[in-house]
């Protein structure tokens, strides 16, 4: 439920920004799981690629049009109901609870395209701009439907089911005004800026109209000037159709100029998940460049202070794709280390380049979380015994029902601080060692305000008969579930602890105890969640690696246990050895693959 609930607010969050990629609700409907290995879709040819119409996106096929509308139908109206049903979405009157997140795209894509955003957004309009409020709550996990009118240049605005109103407008240049009135009396109203450097495509590859590409090869695109964009990078974005839904996903950013040049890496190198699992196809495909920029709306009044919002223009072609880029679907390193206290099995994660950093640019590296926590309770199957006697003429049976049960012995809150003392400089040391980058004091993370603003979300130290947690010196054991606001883009929380910071990369351990049965007697099964982020691209927070470790359970004796007994249970020394393995092979797959490097210098 959760899973498909920030799915669907994904879905929603990215109509602020150029080209959403609405093709993520495949999840809700058959999407492939992790471990699916079903083929991709043979490479498109030119003979069995559909023609486009000139100067337009051109349609989908006829099945994957009937999909789209009905996936997207389902789509929408389960969002609601999955949302409204779990309290992710209130109603309410006062503006101060709210955490608006604003958009404006300007110059969108012809409605002929057909993608699973047009579904959402009745009344797309070809060349126009499109204006969205997302009402995020402001201290809490969910979005917020205003009890009481949001109007966009002077009328009502369409509302979704995730918080969202949305209303599309001529691109004439001109501000567009947001006025809201809730039932308590509160009013605002604000202005948001049309993009002021609009741009045009010349050619790509030499063509004009009708573009085809070898999407295996370079691509050169020519503008009739140099876009003008912050930072000087520009945004690609190329239609992809999965599962029968056609919806646009990112490429790596590039720099501007009056000619770019798209390595074919970028286009092996897609933000595109599953991966390519999922079937997927390029037929009537649009490749589009976006300049974008974070400002503050103008003209503000009311009861909701100046705020940022997203702005972006883009222009683009539609493409016939004469053949498909074979996409790089990410690093992973696995494998069993053996032990005399048993194995430990390890998984190891690295992104595709558009997601996944090179490990060459880490330098300054800060812990968000670096806890433990466990159960110590557990109970077993039912199982029955009897027993027979015998009295003058009849034999009698009694049954006797058992459960086994296993109980960890509560641990003083002493005991754990003095186990994270000992796993924090071995396991920071180990980073350094193998992947390079300095390791900030734990107190320059956890003293951002930005730290402090998500601190609330966190889980609380616990120690009782049944749960232990506990975090490492003053960090908290961050949740994964926060405000919208403050898990988005450039002004997400994460983004924001690193530039406070001055960091570049954020680290979170987890170690888990869990307790269970093997074979009718009580063990304790070590294992530890590593995670390391990055720097946004664009609004997508990049990850340099995750893994997953998990030991062989141990045998525990009773009583009170030491700093010793707890570090042989968890199993230091063999995770330790483990994750420095997995740091090694990860970093040489990457080294072996040129797309990171490749793609990450297209932005110097």
């Amino acid at each position: 439920m959760k899973k498909n609930y920030f799915l669907l607010l994904v879905l929603a969050s990215t109509t602020f920004q150029a080209h959403a990629q609405l093709g993520k609700l495949k999840g809700l409907v058959g999407g492939k799981s992790k471990t699916d290995t079903t083929a991709s879709a043979p490479a498109a040819t030119p003979e069995k690629t559909a023609p486009v119409k000139k100067g337009l996106g051109g349609l989908s096929n006829l099945g994957s049009s009937i999909m789209t509308k009905a996936v997207t139908k389902i789509a929408t109206a389960a969002g609601g109901m999955m949302m409204n049903a779990t309290g992710m979405v209130s109603t309410t009157a006062d503006l101060t609870q709210t955490a608006p997140i604003i958009g404006l795209t300007g110059n969108l894509h012809p409605s002929e395209l057909g993608t699973a955003a047009q579904t959402f957004l009745k009344g797309w309009k070809t060349g126009g701009d499109l204006v969205s409020v997302m009402f995020s709550k402001k201290d809490g996990v969910g979005v917020n439907k205003i009890d009481g009118t949001v109007l966009i240049d002077g009328k009502p605005a369409t509302y979704l089911n995730v918080g969202t109103y949305v209303a599309f407008a001529e691109n004439d240049g001109k501000p567009k005004k947001v006025e809201i009135t809730t039932t308590s009396g509160q009013k605002s109203s604000f202005e948001v800026q049309p993009y002021d450097k609009p741009f045009k495509i010349k050619s790509i590859n030499g063509q004009t109209e009708q573009v085809a590409l070898d999407l295996t090869k370079d691509v050169i695109i020519e503008f009739e000037k140099a876009p003008e964009a912050p930072n000087n990078l520009l945004h690609l974005t190329i239609a992809i159709n999965q599962l029968g839904i056609k919806s646009f996903y990112d490429l790596p950013y590039i720099k501007t100029g009056k000619t770019i040049t798209i390595p074919a890496a970028a286009f092996r190198n897609i933000n595109i998940l599953p991966a390519g699992k999922a079937l997927y196809s390029y037929q009537n495909s649009y490749l589009s460049v976006a300049a974008e920029k974070n400002t503050k709306t103008a003209n503000t009044t009311g009861d909701l202070p100046a705020m940022n919002y997203d702005v972006s223009y883009s222009d683009g072609r539609p493409l016939t794709v004469t053949k498909e880029p074979a996409l790089n679907l990410g690093l992973t390193t696995k494998g069993t280390q053996n032990f005399s206290a048993g194995e430990v099995d390890y998984s190891f994660l690295k992104p595709n380049a558009f997601l996944g950093r090179p490990f060459s640019q880490l330098k300054s590296i800060g812990v968000t979380s670096f806890a433990i926590r466990g159960t110590t309770y557990t109970e077993g199957k039912e199982s029955k015994s009897s027993t027979s006697f015998t009295a003058g003429n009849t034999t009698y049976t009694t049954v006797t029902t058992t459960k086994a049960t296993a109980t960890f012995p509560q641990v003083k809150d002493q005991v754990w601080d003095a186990v994270l003392e000992s796993l924090y400089p071995d396991f920071i040391k180990a980073v350094q060692e193998e992947l390079g980058g300095t390791v900030l004091p734990l107190q320059k993370i956890t003293a951002t305000q930005a730290y402090q603003d998500i601190a609330p979300f966190s889980s609380d130290d616990e120690n009782t008969s049944v749960n232990f947690s506990r975090a490492y010196q003053n960090s908290k054991l961050l949740s994964a579930f926060r405000p919208v606001n403050e898990g988005y883009g450039v002004n997400s929380a994460d983004n924001r602890i690193m530039q406070q910071a001055g960091a570049n990369a954020l680290m979170k351990f987890t170690f888990d105890l869990q307790i269970a049965l093997e074979r009718g007697k009580p063990v304790m099964i070590p294992k530890l969640a590593f995670e390391m982020t990055g720097e946004t691209h664009g609004p997508s927070q990049t990850k340099y690696c995750t893994a997953t470790l998990i030991g062989k359970g141990q045998r525990y004796p009773e009583g009170n246990l030491t700093v010793a007994d707890i570090e042989k249970i968890i199993r230091k020394s063999d995770l330790l050895a483990t994750f420095r393995k997995g740091l090694q092979e990860i970093k040489a797959k990457e080294q072996a693959n040129p797309d990171y490097q490749q793609v990450w210098s297209l932005q110097q």
